[in-house]
């Protein structure tokens, strides 16, 4: 991830669920760190470090704004319970830092978190209607057991169509409200059109400036749900 002019790129790819044979994630095996290795981050200046040492599924990095310091924690598809309870560990450890927690599949696009114990409302593509092994957190599971108990302002996650978007605010533990949004372009032609979500932090030290740009066709969407901005708690 890179950082120029307070401009934060939304465009991780956070623990896709395209694991196992034909993407159907029976299993939690992928090519990922083939063709993104650890031996190409691991000398980056914002690179923390790794769950799994040579393993980029799950990995935290470093960044500054306004000259305060961030950490950002990317999460596998589905996150193990030994998965959140590494990353509970990290945001204890560094708890001045301001956290952005990313991984695939968290809020829905009917701005709710995914949660498998709601009947009520749609729950399609749940992490735990998967048959991926071992412990399964959906995005309620992981607003418990990690989320609203640290300092995180952002949650970013993907996975869902329709169309593309979600948004939630919600107070933590200590009654900061924590900003949970869903953007996802796979649904457009060629895969995305290289749209991805950019977060711009204003000199004032609370304003984002949420905004939705594809390079390829250097172009903005402006629809509501792609443009808007909020503020942070300080």
């Amino acid at each position: 991830m890179t950082l120029m002019d307070g401009v934060v790129p939304y465009a991780f790819c956070p623990g896709n669920h395209d694991y196992g044979p034909s993407g159907d994630a029976t299993t939690r095996e992928s090519g990922m760190n083939e063709y993104l290795p650890y031996s190409a981050y691991v000398d980056r200046p914002t690179f923390g470090g790794a769950m799994e040492p040579g393993k980029m599924d799950n990995t935290y990095h470093f960044f500054e704004v306004g000259g305060d310091p961030w950490i950002v924690i990317a999460l596998e598809w589905a996150p193990r319970d030994e998965t959140v309870a590494w990353a509970n560990g990290l945001m204890t450890r560094y708890p001045d830092h301001k956290g952005i927690l990313i991984t695939h599949a968290y809020m829905n696009n009917n701005d709710l978190r995914y949660d498998h114990t709601d009947t009520e409302n749609p729950q399609d593509y749940n992490p735990h209607l998967y048959s991926t092994p071992g412990t399964k957190n959906d995005g309620q599971q992981l607003w418990d057991k990690l989320v609203r108990k640290h300092n995180f302002v952002f949650v970013f996650n993907g996975h869902v169509l329709g169309d593309g978007t979600g948004y939630m605010a919600a107070p933590n533990d200590q009654g900061k409200i924590v900003h949970q949004m869903m953007a996802n372009y796979q649904m457009r032609t060629l895969g995305g059109e290289a749209y991805m979500r950019l977060l711009e932090f204003l000199p004032d030290g609370r304003t984002v400036q949420v905004k939705t740009y594809s390079p390829l066709y250097d172009s903005f969407l402006s629809q509501p749900d792609q443009q808007f901005q909020l503020k942070l708690d300080r």
